[in-house]
């Protein structure tokens, strides 16, 4: 339902970009090179990270989310909660310990893109709490996620 609905707002927002370029058709093209910021909501920057089967490595497509996740915890000091989990295949202990390997492999990251590391909690869950049926391809690959929860500390 909610892959749904990500692609019909996806569709809604290509639709509305497709219609203002119609109307900004007489401007200059961007220049080459020219570095675009992108702004993602914290809705969209607490959505889980998914992984490949027995792999912790971050897939290239979260980078510039977690970039942007990196600025917003730098700028307002907010507290982020890691939470590492991977699908039922494989070992209790296995797939706990590379629930934990995927939870730090996001720490690390937003560590070195300047985030104090007394910022981040990074914890692993293994196969124990699973949003989705581990008996299908997609319920597995859905399971396999680090999920991320900002929290504001200055209150």
């Amino acid at each position: 339902m909610k892959i749904r609905m990500f692609i019909a707002s996806a569709f809604i927002m290509l639709c509305a970009l497709g219609v203002s370029a119609k109307n900004t058709s007489n401007l200059t093209p961007p220049r080459k090179n020219v570095k675009v910021k992108i702004n993602y909501s914290l809705t969209i920057l607490q959505k889980d990270l998914q992984y490949d089967f027995a792999k912790a490595a971050i897939r290239r497509a979260y980078y510039s989310r977690l970039d942007e996740l990196a600025q917003v915890i730098n700028e307002k000091k907010c507290a982020v909660a890691l939470r590492g989990f991977a699908d039922s295949i494989g070992t209790y202990k296995g797939n706990w310990l590379l629930s934990q390997k995927r939870s730090d492999a996001v720490k690390k990251y937003l560590v070195s893109k300047g985030v104090p590391q007394e910022l981040i909690v990074s914890t692993a869950f293994g196969s124990t709490e699973p949003i989705a049926s581990n008996k299908t391809v997609v319920g597995r690959q859905l399971n396999r996620r680090v999920e991320i929860k900002i929290k504001d500390i200055n209150h």
